[in-house]
């Protein structure tokens, strides 16, 4: 397995300025934010590994993939390119997957845009690529690139794929889909566009001259090319052995370093988007990859480089550099690889004195520096098997507090490695000491303690910052400083950092705070130290279906810090009351919480509108939710939600008393139907039995339970017998299976027999949330009992009205609504019923896992005739 690693800085004969901090320079950007890789503290390589990392250093050449979500990138073509091609090789992807479904948990929007940037992460730490993005939304699935850019702004989001360019400075770029609507999703085809178009305005300093301004400087690439695939084109194959434009490579090869191929490799990598169901087989052997020559200086062979030279010939002076680094390789020694720490000090020179003179470079010849300079230092550090952390003895501290930090400095050498500085600092502020030389003893663990002072300012991923006060405009994210938008992550709240030097080489590096814990089954853990603000203040609904009289929230304070004390306050939309007693908070431990209960007391004026809570003390304030992400494959990740619910007066009515939900891929729908008064049983389809359903109204599937539980297939035939008896099962949408019944999105049950007539799940969807409703059948039950749902049911949406919907229907289905985007054909199939027996069978398309969580009034409205009991015309 390949790593990125933490960037480090050094340089020679006590020079003041850090090396980190020019390479910060060279991009125009502060340093903490070079943050293109995974979060994982590094893991030492193998001595073969770092032998690779040396050939790697002696090549030259870049290549920018460009895809419009995370899954998007072809894995295996990026392995071969970082591994095989030994290439610098970046990923940008438009948008983190925010608008996508989730697999593994009801984690969406915000939240599922958090872990799919995680897993593209640790995607690029396992493939060796580096990963950018832009600030474009993902705002759900989009027939065409033009309806794309109307929400983001196109002119917006193709700034920041220059930008990219001109920061990355590739020779070749690659774009996984064609500009056409060949792509699919209209996001597929908006990236191709702005691939093409930003390949000729990277270049024109005219083109977006504010980057200029801001330190950038115009890049051109060499050339462009889209990569093809027989998955789109069955004939491609053949078809590119007779069109020049065409050119193929096998990324199939295996590498004796790596002990893998990189299809092995590829097929790690991908499975890392686990989020959304992408879990890849490692393959070997030949593997060939299409790609069609778009623009640019067409290479005169059948090499996709030709012509551009991948050495260090293409800057002027380096002959030195080159020799010590081939000879570096040459001399390498498996067995005792801190032999090599003599050369590498040599050409850490070789190449501060290269660089030293680089006003007189081009672009080209200064766009490596940044990116050599860092790989020298990393391969110091592995050759000595040098290994550092700093760790707190507690998972999060409070912003402006002080925690104490243990950093461990283990030299697995014999070099005389030398401890010269620490430096304190975070986004707080930065401070640094200086230290008479200390040896760090050979094999032994070097422990330093130190104090460290939080700032203002608590963690959370940077595109969210300020999200309540206006930060997302439409569907362009507007973080606080824009020339750092296009990375994944920017540097932790809590940070230090150590110098060290070897003879007259010195270094530093940077180390994030952690928090490591044994857990008896998973072993060692570990993750961030999170900076906190001083409380979470958790309401326990999100939303509040105001059905008349007096209504109550429940709300709970968490100390973050110990000692919290003050008050809990409410602010109430208009035409609402609530008592006059103070809600004191008085918790004298860390993590331990006080509840407190609001009557609140709509008049007969309420409005919808938003409850909003926040304590108020002597350590500070607090309006925010803290939420933890927390899955085996990713780091640990927090955010932050405003303490708030929504409040909706709602004249709803349901028939159902009780209502059992069997969960699928994860959702929040159990949750929302507790609002309409309902009483919800989570089942497990292996244990239900007939006798055990009885006691029900309604039976619910939650959304993709038939993709992903394999137990209901010995329960579907009790399920359709509770139906037939007299009982309502509603069906929440399933994926259609792409891939066949034995392939990767496998349906637990044949889908034609999901219902108990013959039926075909689609991939058909309205993506538009705004398309007007048609009743097919207005005087249904479903319909109209118990609430009569009208036009206005259907105000406020978010994101679609559906997907996944039915089609080619037996005639025993009825369908009610039917919808359709602009210039299409109206679909039927997103909400269909039928009488089964006694009862009642629903399958719904409609993405009540997203209205109903908004608290979207004609969502519950209708969701509630849907599990009422069955009332025939």
């Amino acid at each position: 397995m390949l790593h990125t690693f933490t960037p480090m800085h050094f340089g020679p004969r006590g020079a003041r300025l850090s090396r980190l901090a020019l390479l910060a320079l060279t991009l125009h950007l502060p340093y903490c934010t070079l943050r293109t890789s995974a979060q994982r503290p590094p893991a030492q390589p193998n001595a073969a590994e770092i032998l690779h990392k040396m050939q790697k250093l002696n090549v030259l050449g870049s290549v920018l993939y460009i895809v419009a979500h995370p899954d998007d990138e072809n894995t295996r073509l990026i392995t071969w390119l970082a591994n095989g091609k030994k290439v610098r090789t970046g990923n940008l992807s438009l948008t983190r997957g925010d608008g996508g479904q989730n697999l593994i948990g009801s984690e969406l929007g915000d939240a599922l845009g958090i872990i799919r940037t995680q897993e593209l992460m640790e995607a690029r730490r396992i493939d060796g690529g580096e990963q950018f993005f832009t600030r474009a939304v993902d705002f759900g699935f989009s027939k065409n690139a033009a309806e794309s850019f109307e929400k983001w702004g196109k002119q917006e989001v193709l700034s920041d794929v220059v930008r990219v360019i001109r920061t990355f400075r590739p020779d070749v770029i690659i774009t996984r889909f064609a500009p056409d609507r060949s792509a699919g999703h209209g996001h597929h085809e908006a990236s191709a566009i702005l691939a093409e178009e930003a390949f000729d305005l990277a270049g024109d300093p005219k083109a977006f001259p504010e980057q200029l301004e801001q330190g950038l400087e115009a890049w051109q690439p060499r050339r462009l090319f889209f990569n093809g695939s027989t998955w789109w084109k069955k004939d491609l194959a053949e078809f590119a052995k007779t069109d020049a434009d065409w050119f193929t490579v096998d990324v199939g090869g295996y590498d004796p370093l790596l002990g893998v191929s990189y299809t092995e490799l590829a097929g790690r990598s991908r499975s890392m988007h686990k989020s959304q169901g992408f879990g890849a087989a490692e393959t070997r052997g030949e593997s060939l990859e299409y790609l069609k020559f778009v623009k640019g200086d067409r290479p005169k062979t059948k090499d996709i480089f030709e012509g551009i030279d991948m050495t260090w010939g293409r800057i002027k002076g380096s002959e030195t550099l080159s020799g010590l680094i081939e000879q570096m390789s040459q001399e390498f020694s498996f067995t005792d690889p801190a032999r090599s720490l003599a050369l590498i000090t040599r050409i850490d020179k070789a190449a501060w004195n290269l660089w030293a003179g680089k006003e007189h470079f081009t672009v080209d010849q200064k766009s490596y520096q940044p990116h050599k300079e860092r790989d020298i230092l990393a391969l110091m550090r592995q050759v000595a098997g040098l290994t550092s952390e700093a760790t707190s003895s507690v998972p999060s501290v409070v912003t402006d507090d002080r925690v104490e930090v243990g950093l461990a400095l283990v030299n697995r050498s014999n070099a005389e490695l030398r401890l010269t500085s620490l430096v304190e600092g975070g986004k707080g502020g930065i401070s640094a000491s200086m230290m008479k030389d200390s040896l760090l003893t050979n094999h032994r663990v070097n422990q330093i303690k130190r104090g460290l002072r939080t700032g203002p300012v608590y963690d959370e991923p940077f595109w969210l910052w300020g999200r309540a006060s206006g930060y997302q405009e439409g569907n362009l994210y507007h973080p606080a400083d824009i020339k750092t938008s296009i990375y994944p992550r920017q540097h932790a709240e809590l940070a230090t950092s150590y110098g060290a030097r070897l003879d007259d080489a010195r270094f530093w590096e940077d180390i994030e705070v952690t928090y490591k814990w044994v857990d008896r089954v998973a072993g060692e853990r570990i993750r961030p130290v999170y900076v906190t603000p001083v409380a979470s203040v958790i309401p326990k609904v999100n939303n509040l279906i105001a059905r008349g009289g007096t209504q109550n929230i429940t709300v709970e304070v968490e100390a973050l810090t110990d000692s919290l004390f003050g008050q809990l306050n409410i602010t109430l939309p208009e035409g609402w009351g609530t008592t006059k007693d103070i809600k004191r908070v008085d918790i004298v431990k860390r993590n331990e919480r006080q509840t407190f209960t609001f009557q609140l007391m709509p008049g007969t004026n309420a409005t919808s509108g938003a409850a909003r809570f926040e304590f108020v003390g002597a350590k500070g304030k607090a309006d925010r939710t803290l939420h933890e992400i927390d899955y085996p494959h990713i780091m640990p990740q927090v955010y932050y939600t405003p303490a708030e619910v929504k409040l909706v007066p709602l004249d709803v009515k349901t028939t159902a008393k009780r209502v059992g939900y069997i969960k699928g891929a994860g959702d929040e729908v159990p949750q929302a139907l507790e609002q309409l008064g309902v009483q919800v049983d989570m089942l497990d389809p292996a244990m239900i039995t007939a006798e055990s359903l009885k006691p029900y109204d309604a039976i619910v599937t939650g959304i993709r339970a038939y993709n992903t539980v394999k137990s209901l297939k010995q329960a579907q035939p009790i399920l359709m017998k509770y139906a037939e008896d007299g009982g309502t099962l509603v069906v929440q949408y399933n994926t259609s299976p792409r891939f066949g019944l034995s392939g990767v999105e496998d349906f637990v049950i044949d889908p034609a027999t999901l219902g108990p007539y013959p039926m075909k799940i689609t991939r058909d969807r309205v993506t538009v949330e705004e398309a007007p409703a048609t009743f097919l059948d207005p005087k249904h039950p479903l319909l109209n009992t118990p609430n009569t749902i009208t036009a206005t049911d259907f105000d406020g949406w978010v994101q679609e009205r559906g997907l996944y919907f039915l089609g080619e229907l037996d005639s025993h289905y009825t369908p009610l609504i039917a919808w359709n985007d602009p210039g299409e054909q109206p679909l039927n199939g997103g909400l269909v019923s039928c009488d089964y027996g006694k009862g009642r069978y629903v399958y719904t398309g409609i993405s009540f896992f997203r209205e109903l969580p908004a608290g979207v009034p004609g969502a519950y409205r209708l969701f509630a005739n849907l599990i009422s009991k069955r009332v025939d015309r």
